[in-house]
């Protein structure tokens, strides 16, 4: 059907400054923009007060299980994302042997916090190799566009085997490692992702892309310039390690000018002039000529602790860690109560600076529910009010609080990161940086990931006016398609793809999260409301329309052809 968008302001994702004018969508196309455009039969959709722009884009997800039992992504439709990109941070479906297929598994659901019954229902496992996952993903439909990188730990996995934990690879497995990762890449990748300096698993032993040397990442970045793709990494997450470590793949990826872009930028309220400073260090690698792009999320890190097998506590590796990963109920209980462990865990709540709940500021550790009602007085309140009542040590309180809500009391880390709205515009508005980073699809008893656009629009745009309407569109769309590879997409001109949103600011809200038990086998997850936008069009296939799915599907799997 064809569509007018009658009444609005343009905004075109290139970031020049807003005009009336309608809009025409014609076969999936955008046909036409101007004034006072006829129907011709047309359904018009009103946007008078509101804005009309590109539909957004999202490179930094972790749809590659959902995919199979989700095909709209839920929320992110309803918040505006019409194009996604997931296999980030070195993880990927493919390639894999059917031998690895449990272990690889394993490794994306605790790294990504997904549960594992699901992928063993939902995930069907046809492939073996990347070029056959794309063709299983291919013959599906979706309510937005998705779009995939292959990982590197997958890569090195497939040919090296176990191995691949250990060592760097002989010059023979690098060659095929380029081999297969440019088979890949012919096959539709966007890019490679790769982690370097964080990712483990359950027992601590780090991922194989860290165990790479800079030989394989020669031959592997030779190979993504020559296909005109790109690199995501996973810079070290340590303040005094991470300049060192972006340095490193920036200067590997100068030599070839291969667009990078990596994660571990946030504000921190105990270190404020950390994030600012990695900003300005991409400014610097893009000035000397590697395009190196931080990745900025405007969302608050607030995260729910998942007791059974997150990574809440990964660097408590004995203690906290351990008893996080006992998935045995009777057992975990045991281990809380013991008083050996509670020393070891008493040690290294002392010992250990940092973890993803930020242990040593209690004040921040809040009481989201409890199990039992006599524990109701508790809830919204902190550990610090928690430990001041009961006395003892904090990490003695919190075992004991886990013990008294039956091994599942709501416990959420608030302000982990970019707890300051002045400290996260300061890097939003920095011009080194591309608005991504949003973690959707992955950590789904955490938080929820889903709605970075609409905070964005909401927050940093109409209420604190941080930015202006065209630069935020421009960070959402055109700055994106144009750097990682959407084509013809991310800009409203005539001959573009007609992924399209309809919005007025006033009418946009970002709402709490909420659990919903609607993942296979009736798991749970964190879920974001709509977020307020009056439609939104896939290839020109309205999607949503005022907060609601139209269940339509034009959505495809896109396949970089650069």
């Amino acid at each position: 059907m064809d569509l007018l968008l009658r009444g609005g302001e343009v905004v075109d994702g290139t970031g020049a400054p807003a005009r009336s004018a309608d809009v025409r969508i014609s076969r999936g196309m955008i046909t036409e923009i101007g004034e006072s455009l006829r129907p011709d039969g047309a359904r018009e959709i009103d946007a008078t007060g509101g804005y009309v722009t590109p539909g957004f884009i999202d490179i930094h997800t972790h749809f590659d299980a959902s995919l199979f039992w989700d095909p709209f992504c839920d929320p992110m439709g309803l918040h505006g994302v019409t194009s996604l990109l997931y296999g980030n941070c070195s993880l990927s479906l493919a390639p894999c042997h059917e031998r690895d297929r449990a272990e690889l598994t394993a490794l994306l659901c605790y790294i990504e916090d997904l549960p594992e019954a699901a992928l063993a229902e939902a995930v069907p496992w046809t492939w073996e190799r990347y070029p056959e996952l794309v063709d299983e993903i291919g013959a599906r439909e979706f309510g937005l566009n998705i779009a995939g990188l292959v990982g590197h730990t997958p890569l090195r996995l497939f040919v090296m085997g176990a191995e691949a934990w250990e060592r760097p690879a002989t010059e023979a497995e690098r060659s095929r490692i380029s081999a297969l990762a440019d088979e890949c890449l012919q096959a539709g990748a966007f890019g490679m992702s790769t982690s370097i300096g964080f990712d483990e698993d359950r027992n601590k032993r780090p991922v194989p892309s860290r165990i790479a040397d800079d030989a394989e990442f020669d031959a592997l970045i030779d190979v993504l310039a020559d296909r005109g793709r790109f690199l995501q990494f996973i810079s070290d997450p340590y303040a005094k390690r991470t300049p060192a470590s972006v340095r490193r793949l920036a200067s590997l990826c100068a030599r070839r000018g291969l667009v990078s872009t990596w994660i571990n930028v946030m504000h921190d309220d105990q270190l404020p002039e950390l994030a600012l400073s990695l900003m300005d260090l991409a400014a610097e690698l893009q000035a000397d000529g590697s395009p190196c792009y931080p990745q900025i999320s405007p969302r608050p890190m607030d995260i729910q602790v998942n007791w059974f097998g997150g990574m809440s506590f990964f660097t408590m590796k004995d203690s906290w860690h351990a008893m996080v990963q006992t998935m045995d109920p009777e057992a975990k209980a045991a281990l809380l109560a013991d008083a050996q462990w509670r020393a070891s865990a008493r040690a290294d709540w002392e010992r250990v600076p940092f973890t993803m709940i930020r242990h040593r500021l209690p004040h921040k550790v809040r009481l989201l529910s409890v199990t039992r009602p006599e524990h109701e007085v508790w809830l919204n309140r902190t550990l610090a009010d928690l430990v001041d009542a009961r006395g003892g040590h904090p990490s003695d309180v919190l075992a004991d609080w886990i013990l008294d809500n039956d091994l599942r009391p709501g416990v959420v880390g608030s302000g982990v990161g970019n707890g300051d709205p002045d400290g996260v515009a300061a890097l939003l508005k920095h011009p080194a940086g591309v608005l991504a980073n949003s973690d959707a699809g992955a950590h789904l008893q955490m938080f929820s990931a889903a709605g970075d656009s609409t905070l964005l629009l909401t927050e940093f745009t109409r209420d604190r006016r941080d930015l202006t309407i065209e630069e935020a569109v421009h960070k959402l769309t055109g700055r994106l398609a144009g750097l990682f590879g959407f084509d013809g997409r991310g800009v409203l001109c005539e001959g573009t793809v007609a992924d399209v949103n309809v919005f007025a600011l006033d009418e946009l809200r970002w709402g709490p999260e909420a659990f919903v038990a609607d993942l296979p086998t009736g798991a749970r997850r964190l879920r974001r409301p709509a977020g307020g936008y009056r439609a939104t069009m896939v290839g020109g296939v309205v999607t949503q329309e005022h907060g609601t799915s139209t269940g339509a599907t034009p959505g495809r799997l896109l396949r970089s052809a650069r």
